[in-house]
């Protein structure tokens, strides 16, 4: 079994993958947040002999940064897991160096997802996200409009 850490940024995404033992198989790679990204962290799962039979895949849930790599995976049938950002803060703090980088961030998400200890987010349906983003919209168009009108109000007095 293997298992894949995946470090959740704006553009490029970095990734490490582990053995059943936790060894680390190879340096990190680093893949832009785009169709040519997931096939580049594809290429390394086929240098590795890793499929969507043998592996379990861990990223954090970073904004809106994760969906198009998740969306991606999913299709080709990996068995994804999204980890809360705050779980994986509490393990790196358990390490004795403090260190924060991208690739020790995604070692350590790979490491969360061999030990199986983390609640993992779920994906909603389409339709569910659509609704979300607008009702997230029109609480912000909501608060601008009351914001505008005290603005107005303070002017005129």
């Amino acid at each position: 079994m293997y298992y894949v850490g995946i470090d959740i940024a704006k553009r490029n995404h970095e990734a490490s993958l582990i053995d059943t033992d936790g060894k680390l198989l190879s340096n990190s790679i680093s893949f832009s947040n785009s169709k040519e990204g997931c096939d580049k962290l594809l290429a390394m799962f086929e240098k590795f002999g890793v499929n969507n039979e043998n592996v379990v895949i861990g990223m954090e849930a970073t904004g809106h940064y994760w969906l198009s790599l998740y969306s991606c995976l999913l299709e080709l049938g990996y068995d994804l897991k999204v980890i809360n950002p705050i779980q994986s803060d509490a393990f790196r703090k358990m390490s004795i160096r403090k260190t924060k980088n991208d690739s020790k961030d995604s070692l350590n998400i790979a490491q969360i997802t061999r030990f199986g200890e983390y609640s993992s987010t779920r994906m909603s349906e389409e339709s569910v996200q659509a609704m979300k983003q607008l009702s997230r919209y029109r609480f912000s168009v909501v608060e601008e409009c009351g914001s505008c009108k005290c603005k107005i109000i303070a002017l005129l007095d």
